[in-house]
């Protein structure tokens, strides 16, 4: 009986050592395991800093190396204050254009030629829109259509729905057309911009630029005979087609 009870306390005794070594091999396990997974986190969070950090210097890299570029270039610095951005100005320089006026657009050649140098520039005085069909005809024939066009045309007078279709087949569909609508002291002003709004629900590609809205209220932009744009006048007539043509480039 003594025997037995003594084998019982040894086994008892042998079970409580082995769950205490379990039990304490456990908690090392664990000490160690929660010490990895902090250790992993920590760098982790670090990594993550380091991360944003590095985002963080790139930007301002960036935003430096832009603003330098910025006080560099020219053409933004001339229409910068007209609203618009660096990356516009950019875009602009790259674009093949293709644009026919009369001399309202004339007498801002230089400043298209500026702000877009890849043009191809054709206005001329007194010109009605009854002449743009054969004159967009030979533009095509030559190869001087670009796949973005700007019209500067119905200062001096209407046109006709067979005249527009005209111009708009030769055109075609997958060419963008900026028409520029008319600032003008006529009595046909009105009719124009009318008609031309009614064109744009026609077709698609053809976008009006709204001069007239943003030239109203703005005299000192015009000389005398309410129509052509001074020379202050002209860089905001030219940054107004810009800002409709590049607004896709922000």
């Amino acid at each position: 009986m003594h025997r037995q009870e003594t084998k019982s306390k040894k086994g008892l005794i042998w079970g409580i050592a082995i769950l205490a070594v379990v039990l304490l091999g456990g908690g090392i396990w664990f000490g160690v395991h929660q010490q990895a997974q902090a250790k992993a986190a920590a760098a982790s969070a670090s990594s993550s800093k380091a991360a944003v950090r590095s985002r963080a210097s790139a930007k301002k890299m960036r935003e430096a190396t832009q603003a330098s570029e910025k006080a560099k270039d020219p053409v933004y610095k001339d229409f910068a204050a007209d609203g618009l951005s660096f990356n516009q100005v950019q875009a602009a320089k790259q674009l093949d254009v293709t644009a026919v006026g009369d001399s309202v657009m004339l007498g801002s050649e230089y400043l298209y030629k500026e702000l877009f140098p890849k043009i191809y520039f054709d206005a001329g005085v007194s010109r009605q829109i009854y002449e743009a069909p054969d004159l967009f005809k030979s533009l095509a024939a030559s190869g001087k259509l670009a796949d973005t066009v700007i019209i500067g045309l119905g200062s001096n007078g209407t046109f006709t729905d067979a005249e527009f279709a005209s111009i708009m087949n030769t055109l075609g569909s997958k060419r963008q057309v900026y028409w520029i609508n008319v600032h003008a002291d006529t009595t046909w002003t009105d009719e124009v911009n009318r008609d031309l709004v009614s064109m744009s629900h026609r077709y698609r590609n053809l976008h009006i630029v709204d001069w007239h809205k943003a030239s109203e209220g703005h005299d000192d932009w015009f000389v005398a005979d309410k129509t052509h744009p001074t020379t202050e006048g002209q860089p905001h007539y030219v940054a107004t087609v810009a800002k409709a043509v590049l607004a896709k480039a922000k």
